[in-house]
């Protein structure tokens, strides 16, 4: 019976249990009928595919990534109104309002633009930070990714100045990009650097700094990322060489909230710390602050040359709503150093006939002191959706004196004996800068328009005086048997400063005004996979010069520009480019008339191809550069009188890698061919010439490999080389090239853990005697003149960031 009651239960139980069952499935059959979907696709602006993209229903706080194709979806989603989010790190946030129904498929796709703060973010994959930048800087007035613009445009990003130990731009941040070079020359205080044969126009936040002298070399402490842009860029600048520029981005405060410190020892008695704090200052998060600051010695293989060195660069940033936001910007940089001109070689002999520790220098001179300051003002207003407004003031301050010995014009003998001289250095240069432009776009039926309009005004004076002292300094000097440590302050002559350096300087003494007004529309065809922009700038000049014997000079200009971009393939472009810009000139010429500008123009085709998701983007260029309308002799024998009949022209291939080749292996490799002479000229045997400091061929490559995971996560080693070959001399002299290829090995090792990050880099490993010189008759010199580069020599840092 019991058993019979016990199988009762269980049927009844049993039944029971179904009928739950059954009315579950009931319900869940009811609430289907409820439910809907949602499918989507996210891509950028040109229609390129984007996967990894976090998708949000905000509602209902489920979240999806995109797949490869783009697309994500939703499943089983309640009938109702949503909001949508998209979101990933460096390009804007958006979001989409979106009504569910029941068994239907609501679509919303999602076109994303790279956010303004993606510049300040480096991606991070495991434990290595990539080489390669998508996008350019907002001060390129671009808003574009760089793989579509049609220009060789190269970024030296953060992680790879630090991989590379960089203390400034003139420490050799151009082996990372094709066809650029630094001419060692007085890069204590400027930088000489050269694109495509040409030297290149300084910017600094997309606006002109450069100047006859000044403003100081760049700290890295204070850059995130130096852009070079080939070519004439007529969306930036007019009145710039036809070579290209390179444009200097400051830090800017990010409110991350984190503190880093930064310790450097290295050879030749090199001190060096910095510090970068970056937080808020209000508990809403609508005012930043952000303090980089560094100081330190850098000493030399160069007897009696060194640089005391120290900066401080402090930002703010203060967001008034989500649309308006200002940034203010003050930089200090103070550099005492000895040496400057006294670190050139001379001989009658040859090249590196002398060791290169030598200096005519002594321990008795002071150091010449650069004072450095800057401040830069940025508002930008979104104005509406689609447009914005961009307004930007600085100002720059650099001032230099000093005195460093030299060797008197053409006193040395074949003995070696040479007579030395003291020569002031005393500079001043000012700019005053403003620019306001506006990006956009809009839409008409299938075509896509981009706007980018804008002004552009500068006020820069320049005045110097490099007088020369007429009086010998002590007994006569021998290159071969040097003696340091004999002079006395008696021995050196003195220097009447109590006149204005307006006053010493009037024979150096420049003042230049130029205004600028630039408009281009980019036109995106077939959705966007053919874009067409046309541009044209109109640029007024005027220059004060002592050399035009102070007649007021006006020049102006119209340079148009003409870029077609391709979308040939998912992650490929290919482009074609002509783009024009002038420079004034300084000279006498034979009619007693003022020099009018140079013309330069750029004809470039290239291609561009992002590979493995973005992870590595590879670039091919091939140009033609030409400068017509140059100064040149009008009679050999008669120096100084000049005529406008010279032409330069550059041809050249160059290709460019940057990224993360593999899963913890960063690569940058550049190659270049450069093919820059002198094309015309009233002086047939000038004809041919290489252009000074040119090199034929250039290869850089740096390569880094991070363990990823293991016990030893973290340890990485990095490898790097440059090369150069066909080198001219700096300047040309008969179109001799110098006898020697410049070449260096360099290594390292590295360990980041969590917080730290320990790096030991070596420089030159096989100790090769480089140099960059001249030989006789440069500047009508007798002798054969080179500054010698850095022997082998190391750099360890330790850096924690809390």
């Amino acid at each position: 019976m019991s058993r019979l009651l016990s199988f009762k239960t269980i049927r009844i139980r049993a039944t029971a249990l179904l009928a739950a069952v059954l009315l579950v499935l009931c319900s869940f059959s009811g609430f289907a009928q409820q439910l809907g979907a949602i499918k989507g696709r996210t891509s950028t602006d040109n229609g390129t595919l984007m996967k990894g993209i976090t998708v949000t229903i905000k509602e209902l706080n489920r979240k999806t990534a995109t797949h490869k194709s783009g697309e994500f979806s939703f499943e089983q989603v309640p009938e109702g109104a949503y909001t949508l989010e998209v979101s990933h790190v460096g390009w804007r946030a958006q979001s989409s309002r979106i009504m569910v129904k029941a068994n239907e498929i609501s679509q919303v796709d999602f076109k994303l633009t790279l956010s303004e703060k993606s510049l300040d973010i480096v991606t991070v994959i495991g434990k290595s930070k990539t080489f390669h930048t998508s996008q350019v800087s907002p001060s390129l007035k671009l808003d574009r990714p760089l793989l579509e613009i049609p220009q060789s445009i190269q970024i030296v990003n953060k992680s790879l100045l630090e991989e590379q130990q960089a203390f400034n731009t003139s420490s050799g941040i151009t082996r990372n990009v094709s066809g650029v070079r630094t001419i060692a020359h007085q890069e204590e205080a400027s930088v000489g650097i050269y694109v495509r044969g040409f030297s290149a126009t300084n910017l600094r936040n997309g606006m002109s700094v450069g100047g006859s002298f000044g403003p100081l070399r760049e700290d890295i402490a204070f850059v995130e990322r130096v852009e070079f842009v080939k070519g004439p860029a007529g969306f930036l600048m007019g009145n710039t060489q036809p070579g290209g520029l390179y444009n200097v981005v400051t830090k800017k405060p990010m409110g991350t909230g984190k503190t880093s410190v930064k310790m450097t020892l290295g050879s030749f008695e090199t001190y060096r710390s910095e510090l970068d704090v970056d937080g808020k200052l209000s508990k809403d998060g609508k005012l930043l602050f952000r303090l980089n600051a560094m100081a330190g010695k850098v000493g030399s293989f160069v007897q009696y040359s060194d640089n005391k060195l120290w900066g401080i660069n402090p930002s703010l940033r203060y967001k008034f709503s989500d649309e308006t936001e200002l940034t203010a910007e003050y930089t200090y940089s103070q550099n005492a150093f000895t040496g400057g001109f006294s670190k050139y070689t001379y001989s009658l002999k040859g090249f590196k006939d002398i060791a290169r520790s030598f200096s005519f220098s002594d321990p008795i001179i002071d150091p010449t002191v650069i004072k450095d300051h800057s401040a830069f003002v940025t508002l930008n207003h979104q104005l509406s959706k689609d447009w914005k407004f961009t307004g930007q003031l600085a100002y720059l301050n650099s001032g230099m004196q000093g005195a460093s010995l030299y060797s008197k014009y053409n006193t040395l003998n074949d003995k070696g004996d040479v007579i030395r001289g003291l020569s002031i250095n005393d500079a001043l240069n000012t700019s005053t800068l403003g620019q306001f432009f506006v990006n956009g776009k809009f839409e008409t039926g299938q075509v896509n328009h981009r706007i980018l309009a804008g002004l552009d005004l500068g006020s820069k004076y320049y005045v110097a005086d490099w007088t020369a002292l007429p009086d010998n300094i002590g007994p006569a000097f021998n290159i071969y048997n040097p003696v340091y440590g004999k002079l006395k302050k008696s021995d050196l002559p003195f220097y009447d400063r109590s006149r204005s350096l307006r006053e010493r300087g009037a024979a150096y003494l420049t003042e230049y005004n130029f205004s600028s007004a630039f408009l281009q529309e980019e036109m995106g065809f077939f959705s966007d996979r053919i874009r067409l922009s046309l541009g044209l700038r109109y640029t007024s000049t005027s220059k004060t010069s002592a050399a035009d014997n102070g007649a007021r000079v006006k020049n102006d200009a119209f340079t148009p520009r003409i870029g077609l971009s391709a979308t040939v393939a998912p992650q490929t472009t290919v482009y074609a480019l002509y783009d024009q810009s002038f420079q004034e000139q300084v000279g006498t010429l034979l009619d007693g008339g003022a020099a009018k500008p140079s013309l330069g123009s750029n004809k470039e085709i290239g291609a561009k191809r992002s590979w493995f998701g973005g992870r590595w983007l590879t670039s091919l260029a091939v140009y033609e550069v030409t400068k017509t309308n140059l100064l040149t002799q009008a009679d050999p024998t008669v120096p100084g009188i000049m005529i406008q009949t010279g032409e330069a022209r550059s041809r050249g291939v160059e290709f460019d890698l940057k990224g993360e080749v593999i899963s913890g292996l960063n690569l940058m490799l550049n190659y270049a061919y450069t093919d820059a002479k002198v094309s015309k000229d009233r002086n047939p045997a000038r004809i041919g010439n290489n252009l000074d400091g040119t090199a034929k061929h250039i290869s850089n490559g740096w390569a880094t490999y991070r363990i990823q995971d293991g016990k030893v996560a973290g340890l990485g080693f990095s490898v790097g080389y440059q090369y150069e070959a066909g080198r001219a001399g700096w300047p040309v002299v008969e179109n001799k090239n110098l006898p020697d290829n410049f070449f260096s090995l360099d290594a390292g090792a590295s360990y980041v853990k969590k917080n730290y990050n320990i790096s030991l880099l070596v420089n030159n490993l096989t100790d090769r005697y480089n140099y960059t010189g001249f030989y006789p008759g440069a500047w009508g010199y007798k002798h054969y003149g080179w500054r010698a580069l850095a022997p082998a020599n190391f750099r360890l840092s330790v850096a924690y960031t809390f």
